[in-house]
């Protein structure tokens, strides 16, 4: 029988928390083919509330649900610094694998992990959801596509305001995987990485502590078909996700939260640009209202994850890799690197 055809995918869930219990776990219900049967979290609030809301067995441990049969899948939700542990016993258990960002919070961890995924020959993604917003799909087939012609240079932020209190207490921390690199930038990484389908070699950085430790960055990097891009990130500015594309005919511009994408084109006839806002492909009303009601909807959560289920039951999609994973993490290692020499600092080269 096809994984087709063989029922809902019964997916348990690692890291029960706040994050877990507000997207992963509500969205994983509503996916078709999938059945979250389990959670397993540390907090015995976390449990209750997870119990609460969704009606689902829950243990302290995760070694217990990964021992048992029945769960074919998994989605790691727990705190940053236990994301190497977990995707390897994952791994170990022949359990297909939903890894949250970051793959790790250093590269030997990361490599482990790699590692642990190709020889357990499992389905493995990293959760970098954000290739899976429609402005993110639609502006990368206009790249890739030659709108702009050759991308230049890339401007980019993604700033998410927090207090030190909303904070759980591993996000305060750069050793257990907090940090505005870390957390926020290593979106931004991924995303540039598939947007140009480059590589980034090299990078410079410089860090700054004002609430929590390494809450503010700021980045250049330098890919290896030439391209510059800068960016900020931080838990203290005002909230903005956005990317700029200067490329050799004109520049697309990309704002998450406006949900905008523009595209600014060079008239040749006359000193000045021609300009044109794009729809995001697909049901654009429907998801358009949703955000208009619900100003938090992040449509990328849901796309992302149905992805997972759909590659789990045999059809054929693109997801992110925990190879994607390693290099991302690889880019945050060195630009923190740089910070703490104060030059620029090559890039790992690619793990095979």
């Amino acid at each position: 029988m096809s994984r087709r055809d063989s029922g809902p995918i019964r997916i348990g869930l690692i890291g029960i928390g706040a994050i877990a219990s507000a997207v992963h776990l509500r969205v994983l219900r509503r996916v078709p083919g999938a059945a979250v049967v389990a959670g397993a979290d540390p907090s015995p609030e976390a449990r209750a509330h997870a119990r609460r809301i969704a009606g689902i067995e829950s243990v302290a441990d995760a070694a217990e649900l990964l021992a048992r049969d029945d769960i074919a899948a998994v989605v790691i939700c727990a705190p940053s610094d236990r994301h190497a542990e977990l995707a390897i016993a994952a791994a170990e258990a022949g359990k297909h694998l939903y890894l949250e960002k970051p793959i790790a919070t250093c590269a030997a961890d990361a490599r482990r992990v790699v590692d642990a995924v190709a020889r357990a020959e499992i389905i493995g993604a990293i959760g970098f959801n954000h290739r899976f917003h429609p402005l993110h799909q639609r502006a990368r087939k206009l790249l890739l596509d030659g709108a702009i012609g050759a991308v230049y240079a890339v401007q980019t932020s993604f700033c998410e305001p927090a207090s030190v209190e909303s904070m759980p207490d591993w996000k305060r921390w750069r050793a257990t995987g907090g940090g505005a690199l870390l957390d926020l930038a290593s979106h931004q990484i991924d995303l540039l990485r598939w947007f140009l389908d480059d590589e980034i070699e090299r990078v410079e950085a410089s860090i700054m502590t004002r609430r929590t430790q390494d809450d503010t960055a700021w980045i250049e990097l330098c890919t290896a078909r030439g391209t510059v891009a800068s960016g900020f990130f931080s838990f203290c500015a005002g909230r903005g996700d956005f990317f700029r594309f200067i490329g050799e005919q004109g520049m697309l511009l990309l704002d998450r939260y406006a949900l905008s994408l523009e595209l600014a084109l060079t008239r040749s006839d006359v000193g000045a640009v021609r300009r044109r806002r794009l729809p995001p492909p697909g049901a654009v009303t429907p998801w358009r209202v949703r955000k208009f009601l619900r100003p938090a909807h992040e449509p990328s959560y849901r796309r992302s994850l149905r992805a997972f289920v759909e590659a789990l039951r045999g059809r054929s999609r693109e997801l992110p890799s925990m190879i994607d994973g390693l290099r991302s993490l690889e880019v945050v290692l060195a630009a923190e690197a740089s910070a703490r020499a104060g030059e620029m600092v090559l890039v790992a080269a690619p793990h095979a």
